[in-house]
């Protein structure tokens, strides 16, 4: 997830709006799912989806060819939402309260 974060403050732009379905979110094991933030990723919404690990750097390079935001939000997008694999499909869910212990 800090890697999420982290992407978006640097690489974030002027209102692009990410659509999950631009993405595989099948999957075969939990480990193939990646939290990702989906929508217009320059306001702090935070709308997030998961999808396949595989189609990640796609969607980092989506992030990247929209350019950057004249003021970069810093959002704390992500706490506390994992992402798992459940009937072959990619799927976010609240982590439990001691998951972070």
């Amino acid at each position: 997830m800090k890697r999420l974060a982290l992407l978006l403050v640097a690489t974030c732009a002027c209102s692009p709006t990410l659509d999950p379905k631009n993405y595989a979110s099948d999957c075969d094991a939990d480990s193939q799912c990646v939290v990702v933030v989906v929508g217009d990723i320059c306001s702090c919404t935070c709308q997030l989806a998961a999808i396949n690990d595989r189609d990640y750097d796609k969607y980092t390079n989506d992030i990247i060819q929209t350019g950057g935001c004249r003021n970069p939000p810093i959002c704390d997008c992500g706490a506390g939402i994992g992402a798992k694999c459940g009937m072959d499909r990619c799927t976010t869910y609240v982590l439990p309260a001691d998951a972070g212990e």
